[in-house]
């Protein structure tokens, strides 16, 4: 019974997490495509993976950032976001043991558009 109890209390948790991480995979991804460089790409790409880390109440290092891709007209750009997922969630103790989620989004640079 106490393990099914803490199952219970720990899948919000994960559901808030993948969310976190989803989100931060789709609007990093979309930030290196409509970016002039992909230096400037990824800086705010991770900008935007902090700024969800902070707004989720996430650990420094719960969310890390993995840009894959080519910044090519036409090319596409992939973010991995990984986020750290915890074993157990207990109210008032906190979480015990992890292990990590990985979610990818992906975006096309505009094969039209003009690059500097």
């Amino acid at each position: 019974v106490f393990a099914a109890a803490l199952m219970v209390l720990t899948v919000p948790t994960w559901l808030e997490r993948h969310a976190a991480a989803r989100a931060a995979a789709d609007e990093a991804a979309r930030a290196v495509v409509l970016a002039d460089n992909w230096d400037e790409g990824a800086a705010q790409a991770q900008a935007i993976v902090d700024q969800v880390a902070i707004n989720y109440d996430l650990a420094p290092g719960d969310l890390t950032l993995e840009l894959s891709g080519s910044f090519d007209r036409g090319s596409s750009v992939t973010a991995t976001v990984t986020v750290t997922m915890p074993v157990s969630n207990v109210p008032l103790v906190g979480s015990v043991g992890g292990f990590s989620r990985s979610l990818s989004h992906t975006e096309v640079v505009d094969p039209f558009r003009s690059l500097p």
